[in-house]
């Protein structure tokens, strides 16, 4: 996992994902973000519940206890009924934080693009590709991505410390098992995955090329009523490019999940392994197997969180290349910019009169950012 934790873009992280949470924005970032860590909290607390439910239900049944047999029925659906608006109202509090964070974080950069000719700068520079999907597409990515991590890494934190405790109770021996196949498991993982990140880097480029080559046949067929065979041939040599790399890409996930879809697999099978003598002397109840199981496989799960989001790591970092890139180069200090005839109508016609329809054409109709600009600008 040391290749993952390198390969990641930490100082464009810090750049792009702090300003929000310094902003005059904070302020909804960090309720949501209050109400997401309560709900974690309480959700940890039902798992454990139904945890130790379910080696009582467990038991019952070996037993042949009618009453507690109901009893426990009775108490596991009522900590499923608990469960389920918990963790509705969870993600819902996730999605709603990283829209907020999409639509400030989207609006400072559409604000730093428009604003003292950087964006023409950008336009002009072969370093910067696709400046608007950066500013909306990945954007989005970057939002969901960033949210969905942080959380998931936090939740698998909670998990881990919550049932390593019940692990513990059930056998010492248990919790420092899952400690070491958790660790093998994140060591191999890393290394069967180690290019993914320049894998994924390279297919955005690539597909950033295709559609620019695409454009640009398609702009000359509009002009010429035909496009040329050298046109046709970058556009089909991009579209080679991106294949490539996409089966590059498969190849990497394939030896992943031959990997993984083994070590995952034998999870359930390891603490029965482990504690079956202690059932077998009569030292457990035979519901104490159920919760050794659930426990072992939540804080394998946790304790493994990455394995699972390798492929998305490594497409996250990808993204903040992008947008870090994006924001760095708006950022960078002004050179005189010499404008065209096509840059002055579009930067300077907005300060010399009023025409609402054009500004709808160009900037597109509910935005009240540009006209927010306009005003600036004017003063």
């Amino acid at each position: 996992m040391n290749n993952i934790l390198t390969a990641m873009p930490w100082r464009r992280l810090a750049k792009i994902g702090k300003p929000f949470w310094v902003s005059e924005k904070n302020s909804i970032g960090f309720t949501n973000l209050g109400l997401i860590l309560t709900l974690m909290a309480a959700k940890a607390g039902v798992a454990v519940c139904i945890n130790v439910t379910s080696g009582h239900f467990m038991t019952a049944m070996e037993q042949k206890s009618w009453s507690d047999f109901c009893l426990y029925l009775f108490l596991s659906i009522l900590a499923i009924l608990i469960t389920v608006p918990i963790e509705t109202y969870y993600n819902l509090l996730r999605t709603r934080l990283a829209l907020y964070w999409r639509d400030w974080l989207s609006r400072s950069l559409i604000h730093k693009y428009f604003s003292n000719a950087a964006g023409i700068k950008v336009e002009n520079s072969r370093e910067i590709d696709n400046p608007e999907q950066r500013m909306t597409q990945d954007v989005d990515s970057f939002c969901g991505s960033s949210i969905r991590l942080a959380i998931s890494i936090l939740d698998a934190l909670v998990t881990v410390c919550t049932f390593m405790i019940v692990l513990w109770k059930i056998s010492p021996s248990l919790s420092f098992i899952v400690i070491v196949y958790s660790t093998l498991g994140l060591v191999i993982v890393s290394h069967i995955g180690k290019t993914l990140i320049s894998i994924s880097d390279r297919q955005m480029k690539t597909e950033a090329d295709l559609r620019a080559k695409l454009a640009s046949a398609r702009d000359e067929l509009v002009k010429t009523n035909s496009s040329s065979s050298t046109t046709v041939a970058e556009a089909e040599d991009a579209l080679t490019a991106v294949i490539s790399n996409l089966l590059d890409m498969t190849l990497v996930h394939k030896n992943l999940q031959l990997f993984t879809g083994v070590f995952n697999h034998l999870v359930p099978l390891i603490p029965p392994l482990i504690v079956a003598h202690l059932y077998f002397n009569d030292h457990i109840p035979f519901g104490t197997i159920t919760q050794a199981v659930m426990a072992f496989t939540s804080v394998f799960q946790g304790a493994t969180i990455l394995i699972g989001q390798f492929a998305d790591l490594s497409h996250y970092a990808a993204i903040i290349n992008r947008i870090g890139s994006l924001t760095e180069a708006l950022e960078a200090p002004s050179e005189e910019v010499k404008l065209t005839q096509n840059n002055y109508f579009q930067l300077d016609m907005f300060n010399d009169f009023e025409a609402p329809e054009l500004k709808a054409a160009l900037v597109g109709e509910g935005s009240t950012f540009f006209n927010s600009t306009i005003l600036t600008s004017k003063q």
